[in-house]
């Protein structure tokens, strides 16, 4: 069960749009493989293995839209990057996710989330470039 949790927020995590300099928004065009979640709280930290899992994959475009796979389903987000900080949505939804970008290079991608349920719970979402 929390591994299904964790799983539908990380897809929802990467769904976030992207609003920033242009250097980013170049680097992060492509198609990326969700690898590991990190998480971090005061009661300690874990890690989630999410390549024993049904690949998840983020393929971020040029036009600004963002297509989430998971193997089972597919959502269409827009999304942009601003002062290192990615944000998406769905047009006509009334959310914005926003996911604060930890490392990105050409190869590597790593967003944090923050968890708002009380427990000041953090996670970083590792991916790897597959394109």
């Amino acid at each position: 069960m929390k591994a299904n949790a964790i799983l539908f927020l990380a897809v929802f995590a990467i769904s976030l749009t992207l609003f920033s300099c242009k250097n980013d928004n170049e680097k992060i065009v492509g198609k990326w493989q969700h690898i590991l979640i990190v998480g971090y709280s005061f009661q300690g930290s874990d890690t989630l293995d999410m390549t024993k899992y049904p690949p998840t994959f983020n393929t971020f475009r040029e036009d600004n839209t963002l297509l989430v796979t998971n193997g089972k389903e597919e959502v269409n987000v827009r999304y942009f990057v601003r002062d290192k900080k990615l944000f998406s949505f769905i047009l006509g939804a009334p959310d914005t996710s926003i996911m604060e970008i930890k490392k990105l290079t050409k190869d590597e991608l790593i967003l944090q989330v923050s968890i708002n349920d009380g427990t000041q719970r953090k996670e970083n979402l590792h991916y790897k470039r597959v394109d």
